[in-house]
């Protein structure tokens, strides 16, 4: 072997070394120190680009109404005690991205007193993930967080209304958006139904960290879709989690936008800060929730809305 040809082998082999201890550094860093990713920095961000496979396209068909979970052998149950106006009952609208759509690490079955409204046929049952509506075929939080607002005393029936999608962008659901009309058809179904909504929770901002969006645009987009669910008669609060952890350490920029979102818009409050969930034993791929991290999920959302239901009246209104 001439001495060039040496030289281009010794130099791939170097290079290939090299790759090979900075994945190594990347993995130590996301696992050590309780397995907490902030130590992943500065690797997580160029990692991402050599370790997961590109992007997978979810709800890439012509009509996006006809995606999530529609069919599975559940009990049906009566949608009755939700189309009369009860203060003991709540609606909760989901959507969002995956980690509001069935991509839990682990499936749960509700209590008899949490059901599931599906957008498909327009029926209720029992509340079993994966949940009627979303896609993904894992865990939610939904069910759980029926339950724990049940356990508490606030609500004596809960239903969930899920149909989120899993990596999204807020562009995608906003008005003129590709999945809009499924904000539309959810308004339309549910009227259809008889059935109000109590509150709406949002549960997305993983993708557009990922794609750098500023904090003006994502408090615009949001804006846009937050008339839009006033303008097909969904009247309630909506409540936007903070979200934008996923396989990196999210964004300053989205998580300003979402914790923004309430001082700016009228009837919007706090959701879910779920970025304070870093612990990676709370999320088995670095982005989606286990078993211990959905049950916190559900943790963060019964307290924000508790809190809107004991201090709504107090809150200032939104300039």
């Amino acid at each position: 072997m001439n001495v060039r040809n040496r030289r281009v082998l010794l130099t791939a082999l170097l290079a290939v070394v090299l790759a090979a201890c900075a994945i190594v550094a990347f993995s130590i860093g996301a696992v050590v120190g309780e397995f907490r990713p902030h130590l992943a920095k500065p690797w997580s961000d160029w990692a991402l680009t050599l370790l997961l496979p590109l992007k997978q396209a979810y709800c890439d068909v012509e009509d996006v109404t006809q995606c999530g979970v529609a069919e599975a052998d559940r009990t049906v149950v009566s949608c009755a005690p939700f189309t009369t106006p009860n203060p003991r009952h709540a609606v909760l609208l989901t959507f969002g991205q995956s980690n509001s759509a069935n991509f839990g690490d682990t499936r749960y079955t509700a209590g008899d007193a949490v059901a599931n409204f599906n957008l498909h046929d327009g029926r209720c049952y029992r509340a079993l993930d994966p949940l009627f509506g979303a896609d993904g075929d894992g865990g939610s939080v939904w069910g759980r967080l029926g339950d724990r607002l049940i356990a508490s005393g606030t609500f004596d029936r809960v239903l969930v209304v899920p149909f989120g999608i899993g990596g999204t962008g807020l562009r995608e659901w906003t008005t003129g958006g590709r999945l809009h009309p499924r904000v539309e058809n959810a308004a339309r179904q549910l009227q259809r139904a008889q059935i109000q909504p109590t509150h709406v929770l949002w549960h997305q901002g993983e993708d557009d960290a990922l794609n750098k969006t500023s904090t003006e645009d994502y408090i615009t987009m949001f804006a846009a879709l937050v008339d839009a669910l006033r303008a097909y008669g969904i009247d309630a609060p909506v409540f936007p989690a903070v979200a934008s952890i996923c396989k990196h350490m999210g964004s300053d920029e989205i998580r300003n936008a979402q914790r923004a979102l309430p001082l700016r818009l009228t009837g919007v409050y706090p959701g879910a800060d779920t970025d304070t969930l870093t612990d990676m034993r709370d999320r088995y791929d670095f982005c989606h929730f286990s078993d211990r991290g959905l049950d916190r999920h559900a943790a963060l959302w019964e307290a924000s809305i508790l809190d809107y239901e004991r201090h709504a009246h107090q809150r200032p209104v939104a300039q």
